[in-house]
């Protein structure tokens, strides 16, 4: 069985945003059928129907674009992170076709747009995603295929998600790469921050890289996902153990040239 699909309408289209290096952040869906077992999602938005479903329910807010282009009208220009609680090309997305009307209308009156995704669906749009205006970036915690189909079940494929990068850079488009977040052993080995340094010096991507951050709904569905290896998890956390994984990322960008930063400090 698939998702449950739902359309409800908006009021606003456009929020502040508080997040490193964006003015603004518009999602046109609530809820993300990519269902990732670490998403921390459901513990910010806090609504009931997804507290222990994460991923089988997305709502579109299908008079959106409407909103929004009403609102880029009377708002000064900025950066746009589009999505920060959902992902823009999810495969509801393929449905509703909201990304290129509003990457037209931000672009049109001169915002600056940064994706975020775990979509190849975005290569829909590589035409108009162009120019200094636009940034691409790929969340990609692994390159190993059976990491994803445990964390990100429904996400484009890591093979996917790379060819989508290197598609962007070819043409031009400045890319970064979400390397995030990292759970201990199974994704902070040295194989795999090597290889995905690498694919940023390939791609000339800065790289962003983060911890697993425990919340209360986020620990449970990790706990129904993975029973015992959580509490290894949980128990490095507690232990601050990343300390070491930051160290060889660090270490390991200086080798590699590449630009990287901590998500959060």
């Amino acid at each position: 069985m698939g998702p449950n699909y739902s359309r409800i309408r908006c009021k606003s289209a456009v929020s502040k945003s508080n997040l490193p290096g964006l003015d603004y952040t518009i999602n046109p869906y609530i809820g993300c059928e990519h269902g990732c077992i670490y998403c921390y999602v459901p513990d910010i938005i806090r609504r009931k129907e997804f507290l222990d479903s994460w991923g089988e329910l997305v709502y579109a807010k299908e008079n959106f674009v409407e909103v929004l282009s009403k609102e880029v009208g009377y708002i000064k220009p900025g950066v746009v992170g589009y999505s920060t609680v959902t992902d823009p090309y999810q495969p509801y997305e393929k449905k509703m076709c909201f990304a290129r009307k509003i990457i037209e209308t931000l672009l049109q009156h001169n915002f600056r747009i940064s994706f975020q995704t775990k979509s190849s669906l975005i290569l829909r749009d590589v035409d108009i995603i162009e120019g200094d205006k636009v940034e691409v970036g790929f969340t990609i915690t692994s390159l190993d295929r059976e990491f994803a189909r445990k964390f990100e079940p429904n996400s484009s494929s890591p093979e996917e998600r790379v060819q989508a990068l290197e598609t962007f850079s070819e043409k031009g488009v400045k890319t970064w790469i979400f390397y995030g977040p990292i759970i201990f052993g199974f994704n902070d080995d040295d194989e795999t921050i090597k290889n995905i340094m690498s694919l940023a010096k390939r791609t000339r991507s800065y790289l962003i890289y983060d911890k697993l951050r425990l919340k209360p709904i986020l620990s449970k569905r990790m706990m129904k996902h993975l029973g015992e290896e959580f509490e290894k998890i949980r128990g490095h956390i507690i232990e601050n153990d990343f300390r070491k994984v930051y160290y060889k990322v660090i270490k390991l960008s200086r080798e590699y040239n590449v630009k990287v930063e901590a998500a959060f400090t």
